[in-house]
């Protein structure tokens, strides 16, 4: 059979769909639905079932996918050493983020550090979804949070904290005297959640009042903040950076460390090595900006 088949057979076994299988894979649908077809018919067994609901792996497939991803780690394994053994500053790194500190933070500073590299090619790829470095879906991963895979290498390099924003128009039609004013103002804040620490944090401030407007994106809060619409809960970082708005400095504002990540078997690959170093410098040389202080 051809063992690159089993990539696609993992990847929709733990997807469940052609797309979402797709997108981790790069490739189109069409090409995962041909592979699996590929895969089953050297294989001589039916390896999914399509419901309404998705691809479900079938009682061969369940029998499969143990040995099968048994390959794809030796596999993965034996690239990540190839990689680790180029000795030269040359070649693509692939930094993973969350969105708004990839946009608004690392991008400017990461191109900064590609112009100084001209053999490196330095791909930034910030969201929401949490990349497998195991896998090669990236290099280097800054995170505001401690990775706990035994595979993985992590180090704090910095702290980022949140304060309150509110353009100048705004607090001129709607002057904040106090903190006990807070609830009767329009809230825009992070998407609430038990780990979101800063939607926690504006929650206490007002005793609990409805946000008036939330986002995951804290991209998005600035530009309702750029509009008068209201008090935003922002970075430190971000909210610093805009001339239009206002910081109103509040009790115990909330923080959360930033943490770079990279597979073990990388962490001393010269390319990679090197970005890791920039970064961490970097951060450090802006740990006042990180804190707002």
């Amino acid at each position: 059979m051809n063992w690159d088949d089993l990539r696609f057979v993992l990847a929709l076994s733990k997807s469940g769909s052609l797309a979402r299988a797709a997108k981790v894979l790069g490739v189109d649908h069409t090409t995962v639905g041909r592979r699996i077809e590929a895969a089953e018919t050297s294989l001589g067994v039916r390896l999914f079932t399509r419901t309404t609901t998705g691809y479900v792996p079938t009682a061969d497939a369940d029998r499969l996918l143990a040995p099968m991803t048994r390959v794809e780690e030796a596999v993965l394994a034996v690239e990540r050493g190839a990689q680790a053994n180029r000795a030269s500053l040359e070649g693509p790194v692939r930094v993973t983020s969350p969105e708004t500190f990839g946009a608004a933070y690392l991008a400017p500073r990461l191109a900064t550090f590609g112009l100084a590299h001209r053999g490196l090619t330095i791909e930034l790829v910030p969201g929401g979804e949490v990349l497998d470095l195991g896998r090669r879906q990236a290099e280097v991963a800054v995170r505001f949070f401690r990775s706990r895979d035994q595979q993985l290498v992590v180090r704090r390099v910095a702290e980022a904290s949140y304060g309150l924003y509110a353009s100048t128009e705004y607090l001129a039609r709607r002057p904040l005297k106090s903190q006990r004013e807070l609830g009767e103002h329009a809230i825009l804040t992070s998407t609430p959640g038990p780990n979101v620490v800063e939607a926690q944090w504006v929650k206490r401030l007002t005793g609990g009042a409805q946000p008036s407007f939330v986002s995951t994106l804290s991209l998005a809060l600035v530009s309702a903040a750029r509009a008068s619409a209201g008090i935003a809960v922002l970075p430190r970082y971000l909210g610093d950076a805009e001339p239009t708005l206002r910081h109103l400095p509040m009790p115990d504002p909330p923080s959360e460390g930033v943490w770079l990540t990279v597979h073990k078997d990388l962490k001393q690959t010269p390319r990679v090595r090197a970005l890791l170093d920039f970064l961490a410098a970097t951060m450090k040389a802006d740990a006042q900006l990180l804190l707002g202080r």
